[in-house]
């Protein structure tokens, strides 16, 4: 039982399974940037396994798509949010009335740091978001299937 189970993927490269949260981590390249990689999976199951290494390689593999679609629904629901943070921060200097954050500028600042994908298809990116929400995360929820699902600030 202690010893570690591992599995070298050819697009996924090493992942490593944690037994206690029935999941296999490892490191990806995201649209050129490295991102943690987590497969949640049923650790009994080897075919749980293939089912989640096969939906995190779909996304993968149309990753600007997802990318692009993962920021456009940030940036859609949270713009008005981070102009209202940005209100409330006294040691920010930027007046959110005169220089707002505009849709543009907190999709381009944010970055994907963690992918979570299950063996259903079912995904949440986590994005560091520039301090525009001091230390929380942006996360987008989805799903092979249904596409893009929400978008929300978590921390």
């Amino acid at each position: 039982y202690h010893k570690p189970v591992v599995i070298q993927d050819q697009v996924l490269g090493e992942l490593t399974l944690d037994k206690d949260y029935d999941t296999f981590e490892g490191e990806i390249q995201w649209c050129g940037k490295n991102v943690s990689l987590s497969l949640e999976v049923n650790a009994e199951s080897k075919p749980s396994w293939t089912r989640a290494r096969s939906a995190a390689k779909k996304l993968l593999a149309d990753c600007e798509t997802w990318n692009k679609a993962m920021r456009e629904l940030a940036a859609k629901n949270l713009t008005e949010l981070a102009n209202n943070w940005l209100s409330q921060d006294e040691e920010n200097p930027r007046n959110p009335e005169t220089d707002p954050i505009t849709e543009e500028e907190l999709s381009r600042r944010i970055s994907m740091t963690s992918l979570s994908v299950t063996s259903g298809g079912s995904f949440t990116a986590w994005f560091d978001c520039d301090e525009m929400f001091t230390d929380h995360a942006v996360t987008v929820h989805g799903s092979l299937k249904k596409g893009l699902k929400a978008a929300n600030i978590e921390g």
